[in-house]
């Protein structure tokens, strides 16, 4: 699926990139000025003569950045997509500081097949900020989303779409994609059989209308998407999620649904661990953990460990637990609920300097991923 956004988008980008820093101030020719200006006038009616303006300017001030993003953003039009990231990367080398430069830049880089590089680029421009304007924000989250999805990494593909919510986007294509994260189906909508495009955009459909907070449409939906489609893979999955923050005993039951019907639906699997550890049977979610891992692709093996760690915790096995929460964590350094485990684990086991240590590092990245938890986290963690 190609990335892609409106014109309007283009013109804001323009705005958005005005605000570099200054160009450079060594004495120019004459007639740089004349260039810049021809080159902005037909950058949106003909972006193959701005390129050529633009490469003129550049190569008489080539430290100039706003010329790069201008020149790579004309590129990116004509679909010259290697010259485009070509252009953005001597910008970024400019002024890294543009958000909006690495968010095209990631998606230079998408439509070249460099799909780690681009989700990296995005990213930044992410953290950087990418403007003020919806429809580029859009197109750069509807990228990374494709990317994460086709990885099997629905929950970070959902993170993407997320935050569009705010400003009450709900295009076919972002409804679908969200659709997909929803039914944990990796493939895109461009691969798939009419009857599941149409099942993925009623599934985003009713997962979008939760996100955005309206659990009236969201209610409806879901109960639109089982009466239609009771079968399908992932519908029940999906459902089953919708309910996970108001009844836990009706969402297990319908990822036992999932998983009846599709025995190798390893997100159902995963979650149902989760439950059952939760609901006081951790036998059967050692089985359901074990039984994910041998399906689940190999960036959720960390999970697989650490909700069989769980489980062992669970029934008073810490030291059986130990060494799947360490494994868990050589995977997946970051997650700092594992180290919180681990500390129990620890602590537990009579290791009483490891379990400090766990626990140091519980408090450090439980500050950065939510500051606000934080006065609370000494008491909570000596439980």
């Amino acid at each position: 699926m190609k990335c892609f956004f409106s014109r309007s988008a283009w013109f804001a980008f323009w705005l958005l990139v005005a605000t570099l820093s200054a160009w450079a101030q060594t004495p120019a020719p004459e007639n740089f000025d004349d260039l810049a200006r021809s080159a902005e006038a037909v950058l949106d009616s003909n972006p193959a003569q701005a390129a050529a303006l633009y490469k003129k300017a550049l190569d008489l001030r080539p430290a100039w950045p706003e010329g790069w993003f201008y020149l790579g953003g004309a590129l990116y039009r004509l679909a010259r997509y290697a010259e485009a990231l070509d252009a953005f990367q001597k910008g970024t080398a400019l002024s890294p500081a543009n958000g909006a430069a690495w968010g095209f830049t990631g998606l230079c880089e998408y439509e070249l097949g460099h799909f780690e590089k681009a989700l990296s680029d995005i990213d930044k421009g992410e953290r950087l900020g990418l403007g003020s304007n919806t429809g580029f924000e859009t197109a750069v989250r509807q990228c990374a989303a494709l990317i994460l999805i086709r990885a099997s990494l629905f929950d970070k593909a959902m993170a993407q779409m997320q935050p569009l919510t705010k400003y009450h986007v709900d295009s076919p294509a972002v409804i679908e994609l969200v659709g997909l994260c929803a039914l944990a189906e990796p493939h895109l909508p461009a691969e798939l059989p009419e009857k599941r495009q149409t099942v993925a955009a009623m599934a985003g459909k009713a997962l979008w209308s939760a996100t955005s907070q309206h659990p009236k449409e969201a209610e409806e939906g879901y109960q639109q998407l089982l009466a239609a489609y009771p079968n399908e893979p992932g519908v029940h999955y999906a459902h089953g999620l919708y309910l996970m923050d108001v009844d836990q005993n009706a969402a297990l039951a319908e990822f036992q649904k999932e998983i009846a019907a599709n025995p190798a639906h390893w997100p159902s699997l995963l979650v149902s661990a989760f439950l059952e550890t939760r609901q006081g049977t951790p036998e059967l979610a050692i089985r359901s953990a074990q039984q994910a891992s041998k399906l689940a692709p190999a960036s959720y093996r960390w999970l697989c460990d650490a909700e069989t760690g769980r489980a062992l915790l669970n029934m008073d096995q810490a030291e059986k637990s130990i060494p799947l929460f360490e494994e868990s964590i050589k995977l997946q350094p970051d997650n700092a609920q594992t180290h919180f485990y681990l500390e129990q684990a620890y602590r537990r086991a009579g290791r009483k300097a490891d379990a400090q240590r766990e626990k140091a590092e519980f408090v450090r990245l439980k500050a950065v991923e939510d500051p606000l938890s934080l006065p609370g986290l000494v008491n909570s963690t000596q439980r």
